[in-house]
């Protein structure tokens, strides 16, 4: 007799700011801000967004005191490491914000393979 163990049971996504995350990573990353009561925008358009050639879009700004954005970058088109375009889009953004590169902070999803990964890195990261 074979033994299948029980499927894992996968949360659901709810709507972010009335838009459907691309990601559970994101979806945990938002919980995360509200339990920790950071202010917040999701998908924050720079440059025109989506709608613009060259515009971004960054996954959440938070403010906690001062204006951040933070990065969530799933395993999908990320691999734990800055491609060219990835670079590129992480300069444009640090110029918009005027920081440095070094201090965005980026949830990488192959590091935060849990909800308590995430909650733990925005609990340290950004509600400091």
């Amino acid at each position: 007799m074979i033994v299948h163990p029980a499927p894992v049971e996968q949360e659901e996504l709810g709507l972010i700011e009335g838009r459907m995350p691309d990601s559970k990573e994101e979806w945990w990353t938002a919980q995360a801000l509200w339990k920790y009561e950071i202010p917040f925008r999701y998908q924050w358009e720079l440059f025109g967004g989506t709608s613009r050639r060259g515009g971004l879009l960054v996954d959440f700004v938070v403010w906690n005191p001062k204006v951040t954005p933070l990065l969530v970058y799933g395993n999908y088109w990320h691999r734990n490491e800055l491609t060219g375009g990835d670079r590129v889009r992480l300069v444009a953004i640090a110029q918009y914000f005027n920081l440095s590169v070094d201090t965005i902070p980026i949830i990488w999803a192959s590091k935060s393979t849990t909800k308590e990964d995430i909650f733990q890195f925005v609990r340290q990261e950004i509600a400091r």
